[in-house]
């Protein structure tokens, strides 16, 4: 297995902890079920993640970093995809992490609009 490092914004950050605090498996888990589910469904980059221009106006600022274990399998299909992307693979593990998150939130958490109103109380 080898050990990396990849960007993501805060929120996406914030969330990946919130659901991680409802379930009962490691970080490690979460991150492979995030990569078999992104395979499995095929998912496409969104654009927005291949803008690498800092001053463009929709380019999104990632500020976290999250660390990952990457077996040989699975990093040789985070390769293919990120070849066929023209990105690095880096691009590729943010979108299946939010990919991911997204599709497990309502699932752990519930309503998400719920719990965005009552933080804000």
């Amino acid at each position: 297995m080898k050990k990396t490092t990849f960007k993501i914004t805060e929120s996406l950050l914030n969330l990946e902890n919130m659901i991680l605090s409802h379930m009962d498996i490691p970080r490690t888990t979460f991150h492979r079920r995030a990569m078999d589910y992104f395979f499995a469904q095929k998912k496409e980059i969104n654009p927005r993640l291949l803008i690498t221009k800092r001053d463009h106006p929709d380019y999104i600022k990632k500020s976290a970093t999250e660390q990952i274990y990457i077996d040989e399998e699975r990093e040789k299909a985070l390769k293919k995809l990120a070849e066929e992307n023209d990105c690095g693979i880096t691009i590729v593990l943010f979108q299946l992490l939010l990919d991911y998150c997204c599709v497990q939130a309502p699932i752990i958490l519930g309503d998400v609009d719920e719990l965005y109103q009552e933080k804000q109380k």
